[in-house]
């Protein structure tokens, strides 16, 4: 098994290496032979914000890639969105969670937020769901019009990954989308029902967009797995992270037909950081566990190292996060604490 790790020198480098310390870690637990390669993009990239071929290779040969996702350079969602459409990548899982120690940081109730850990599954966006737009007079008034594609198999993919996803969490998922009227949405729901017909196991339901915003807010422990068309899923997302209070911890994936995908931190870090050891590397750490889970089947040391997060951050947090009732702590060390730990779990259960 390979993981290719994509980072630019600084900050990005640091927190990947903290990611690395507790994948070494787990792997020596659990006697797992896992390959790391790194890559690191040349200044002409750095400014272009393209992939090289050489990049790209990298990419296509490893079995997941961990991505840090930086505010400019070449790091940039353009760069990330360039390099998912080279690797074949249609689909995106982004996570929504508030860990207990960080439930007072959320943008609502603290009793209503307890327990949430939901996944965002959609299609993402591509020139090819909109082939035609344009401007016509229509009874004598100026109208734009667009024509929004639904393509069947990328559908039905982008919902089994969803169901799969469901078998392994809390089995419940919610399909949604921003206009039921529209054909493309009428054909996604359609596939939908179709798919979940091989997961019996799954309760499938059927909201309005406006319902499942509203969940978010009153209930969103309540939620386990959105499937949203690729128009609602990024509001979705926004709101579940404006509404975590700690965006900066919260992971995504984009996937394709096999399992090879790239994991990355949901926001994006600042270009540059005068204390490095001060940034929270717990984004890249789950976003590693993603990687783990859903490119290399490892859900136990996934659940590992999830478990190990939400025990550090209750007893220290690194100076972005900081709390005066806990200790501050430096990035390295919070990522060891998370590397002992999670390989004790594992230990344990040996």
């Amino acid at each position: 098994m390979k993981i290719c790790i994509l980072s630019a020198p600084g900050l990005a480098d640091e927190m990947i290496r903290h990611t690395k310390t507790v994948l070494e870690a787990v792997c020596k637990s659990s006697y797992l032979s896992l390959e790391f390669c790194h890559g690191q993009p040349e200044e002409d990239e750095l400014q272009s914000g393209i992939p090289s071929r050489e990049i790209i290779d990298l990419c296509r040969t490893s079995d997941a890639v961990v991505f840090c996702l930086q505010e400019t350079g070449a790091y940039t969602r353009s760069y990330l969105d360039i390099l998912r459409s080279k690797l074949g990548l249609f689909g995106s899982m982004r996570s929504i969670r508030i860990f207990p120690a960080l439930a007072s940081c959320a943008m609502v109730k603290e009793t209503t937020v307890s327990g949430t850990d939901c996944l965002i599954v959609q299609e993402e966006w591509s020139a090819s769901m909109l082939p035609e737009q344009g401007e016509k007079i229509i009874d004598g008034d100026l109208c734009g019009y667009d024509v929004l594609l639904a393509n069947s198999q990328t559908a039905q993919l982008t919902a089994q990954a969803a169901l799969r996803a469901a078998m392994g969490r809390r089995q419940k998922m919610i399909f949604t989308d921003l206009c039921d009227k529209m054909s493309s949405a009428a054909l996604r729901r359609r596939i939908t029902n179709l798919a979940a017909s091989e997961f019996s196991q799954v309760e499938l339901s059927h909201l309005p967009a406006a319902e499942v915003a509203a969940r978010f807010v009153r209930s969103p422990s309540s939620i386990d797995v959105v499937l949203a068309d690729p128009l609602l899923g990024n509001l979705l997302f926004a709101q579940g992270l404006a509404m975590t209070g700690t965006p900066n911890l919260q992971c995504a994936a984009y996937f394709g037909y096999g399992k090879q995908g790239v994991y990355y931190n949901a926001c994006p870090l600042p270009a540059s950081s005068p204390k490095e050891d001060a940034c929270c590397p717990a984004s890249f750490i789950l976003a590693a566990a993603m990687a783990l889970r859903y490119s290399m089947g490892l859900e136990w040391e996934a659940c590992c190292i999830e478990k190990a997060v939400a025990k550090v951050l209750s007893l220290g947090r690194t100076a972005d996060l900081h709390q005066p009732s806990l200790p501050t702590v430096s990035a390295s060390v919070f990522a060891a604490y998370i590397a002992q730990t999670a390989a004790e779990y594992i230990s344990d259960a040996e």
